[in-house]
């Protein structure tokens, strides 16, 4: 019964709008120190410039709010990455960019098609097929930890970049953190090999993780980088403008519950990495490092047009 009435109340747009009005409150009452780091007392040596305990805060919406303000969406020219099936494009077409490209690894023919406004791209991110300087924002959701290879991402959008862009990401769960391998598990992906939890969701033949999981792990695409190395990557490239990060509500849970077993785990990972969920993150390439001239890496023939 009670997740029925959840389910209705998120039907009701009214209530959903009101509930979201709270959100800026609950977020600036969870950002006191003296708050998070009672709840997680790593993050008081960790650098960032909001925390979000819980998903609160961290919906589409709020993170296109924060980049229409740091940078004119309207007339400006949008590269997404790793868009999938196209379903974070109809908020940033709304904004009325001057042009909308979209790649992805996989092609999603029949989604893609009910975007006619937006140019879709078959594409490796590590090696992007444009030119330097050909866009003004490059955003992507969910995507940087499915890479093998993140430096390459940030350097080539760096790349391709314009004088003052924007670059946004906003990625997770992040390896390490609960349910990190994209399951619905705990911390069981970071007790076994590959094959052997690849065995062990076969066995389980749950259709989500079918989907999600064993699809990301049989592709090598899942990046097993932490919070700091994403953090070093993107200060090699890029100034930092914002960086939010969000804790996992179930591994503080689990922590609480199972304390023999989290001690386990804090043998042989911090708990900086087993709680930290997501990353969101706002930066503009450093000056220094925009490239003139297309590099040898990225040649414009590498593109697979699919509309």
């Amino acid at each position: 019964m009670l997740r029925q009435l959840k389910q209705a109340a998120k039907q009701n747009g009214a209530l959903v709008r009101a509930v979201r009005a709270t959100y800026p409150a609950i977020a600036w009452a969870g950002n006191r120190r003296a708050v998070y780091t009672r709840l997680a007392p790593y993050l008081g040596e960790m650098e960032f410039d909001e925390v979000r305990l819980g998903g609160r805060g961290n919906e589409p919406e709020a993170h296109l709010g924060r980049t229409a303000r740091m940078l004119p969406l309207r007339d400006s020219d949008l590269l997404v990455l790793g868009a999938g099936r196209g379903d974070e494009l109809a908020l940033w077409q709304r904004q009325q960019p001057r042009s909308v490209v979209a790649t992805d690894f996989f092609a999603h023919a029949d989604s893609w098609a009910a975007h006619p406004q937006t140019r879709f791209v078959l594409m490796d991110v590590r090696h992007l097929g444009f030119a330097d300087r050909s866009f003004d924002l490059v955003a992507s959701t969910a995507l940087l930890e499915h890479v093998d290879g993140v430096e390459d991402l940030v350097r080539e959008t760096a790349r391709v970049l314009r004088p003052g862009g924007l670059a946004f990401h906003n990625f997770g769960p992040l390896y390490q953190t609960y349910a990190g391998a994209h399951y619905l598990g705990a911390y069981e992906h970071l007790t076994m090999s590959d094959a052997e939890f690849d065995g062990y969701l076969a066995e389980r033949n749950i259709p989500l993780e079918q989907e999600e999981a064993r699809h990301w792990l049989r592709n090598g695409m899942f990046s097993r980088l932490r919070y700091d190395d994403y953090l070093d990557i993107f200060k090699r490239h890029f100034d930092l403008e914002h960086v939010i990060i969000g804790v996992s509500q179930e591994a503080l849970r689990y922590r609480r519950q199972d304390a023999a077993r989290w001690s386990e785990l804090t043998r042989r990972y911090t708990e900086k990495d087993l709680l930290t969920f997501s990353m969101t993150v706002w930066m503009r390439p450093k000056v220094a490092q925009q490239p003139l001239e297309l590099s040898a890496g990225a040649s414009a023939g590498r593109e697979r047009l699919t509309a």
